[in-house]
């Protein structure tokens, strides 16, 4: 991961998701993970995604309507998520930038899949047709490399998430 980093110039062609775990709370959320850790040191990571939105039709008692999903899917290892609401905000300051690993023609299938996968599961009883994409934007998610102390374990590195609060020990 360390050799993915790059220290470049936030590019401005790129949204940023809005962190809901802002820098202010980093402290509090990891005291919530464990009270044993003591904050060394944190910076911010704009993880690299892409944004897909996606609009079909769909028919229902004899109405029909347009419906529209987002799918997220990151641009390291291709994982996807829906998405039912998006914030954007601004980046963090001085962030390291992760560099994209994967090209858009796959990630665009990934998602297209993926949509489809849960419309069809949303939609069971109605009828839907066509899956037309609407729009595509490059994202980056902030997340917060956090290096900490632990009284009984020695040096520990997180990574926890500004969406979600969620966590990963590396």
């Amino acid at each position: 991961m360390k050799e993915a980093l790059l220290n470049e110039a936030v590019d401005t062609e790129e949204a940023w998701l809005a962190a809901r775990l802002p820098l202010d709370d980093v402290e509090r959320r990891v005291g919530g993970i464990d009270t044993s850790l003591e904050v060394r040191e944190v910076q911010a990571v704009g993880f690299p995604y892409l944004l897909f939105t996606f609009r079909w039709e769909s028919r229902r008692w004899k109405r029909t309507r347009q419906e529209l999903m987002s799918c997220l899917v990151d641009r390291c290892q291709g994982v996807s998520t829906t998405l039912e609401r998006i914030e954007f905000g601004s980046p963090p300051a001085s962030p390291v930038l992760l560099k994209p690993e994967l090209d858009t023609p796959p990630l665009e299938r990934k998602a297209r899949q993926h949509v489809m996968q849960v419309r069809r599961h949303r939609l069971k009883g109605r009828a839907a047709s066509g899956l037309e994409l609407v729009e595509q934007q490059w994202v980056r998610k902030p997340l917060w490399r956090v290096a900490a102390r632990h009284e009984r374990y020695g040096d520990i590195e997180l990574l926890l998430d500004g969406v979600t609060g969620g966590y990963y020990v590396m």
